[in-house]
């Protein structure tokens, strides 16, 4: 079996290729039960078939379809049990409706759980990356406002240019006191993100997960 799924996965990677070409050979001996299990246990679609029957119209081929879907139905049920939904989820995968109605009612609450456990952490890393940004941006202004004090008592430095600096350095100065305003609320966005994921990952413990 591992030897079919070896061989099945090899053919999908050519199908998918863009440019991807099959021999005779390949649309004449590939199993097909084999490669319509690969793409059941990923969660594909039937429009896959469709992707091998062009790929070996060239050559004159019909791929086995009765093989190729028998052998999906058996990987779908590999794919669509509740790990791998929370695993779909989690990842940020989008479910493509595959699995029949004696799995699918199980598979989605876990998908549900997984699909909100990576929006929990989208946000969170939203938040860290948002701080971050804002406290880069703080570093540069006070940089900028500690080469504008250089200038500013500087003896080649004219009145006119001093006037000029001591408005730039209010310009960066108000500027600085605004994202630190933002910085505080972004803290506690981060904060209330975090405790989010914690309750929520608790509760995927307590669940199992």
């Amino acid at each position: 079996m591992k030897a079919r799924r070896l061989i099945a996965l090899i053919l999908i990677g050519l199908i998918v290729s863009s440019c991807a070409v099959m021999s005779e050979e390949e649309c004449i001996y590939s199993d097909w039960n084999a490669v319509g299990y690969e793409d059941g246990a990923e969660g594909r679609s039937s429009d896959r078939f469709g992707d091998y029957r062009r790929a070996c119209a060239d050559h004159s081929i019909t791929p086995d379809f009765q093989a190729w879907q028998n052998g999906r139905e058996q990987g779908l049920v590999e794919y669509c049990q509740p790990s791998r939904g929370f695993q779909v989820g989690q990842s940020g995968s989008t479910y493509s409706g595959v699995c029949n109605s004696n799995l699918e009612a199980d598979f989605l609450d876990a998908y549900r759980l997984g699909i909100e456990l990576y929006s929990l952490r989208s946000n969170l890393n939203a938040a860290m990356s948002q701080l971050n940004s804002n406290e880069r941006t703080l570093q540069r202004i006070d940089e900028d406002i500690n080469e504008i004090e250089v200038l500013i008592i500087s003896d080649g430095t004219t009145a006119l240019e001093r006037v000029r600096l001591l408005a730039e350095m209010k310009d960066l100065s108000e500027l600085s006191g605004e994202l630190k305003l933002e910085a505080e609320l972004l803290i506690e966005a981060r904060t209330i993100a975090e405790l989010e994921l914690t309750d929520f990952e608790m509760s995927l413990v307590q669940a199992g997960f």
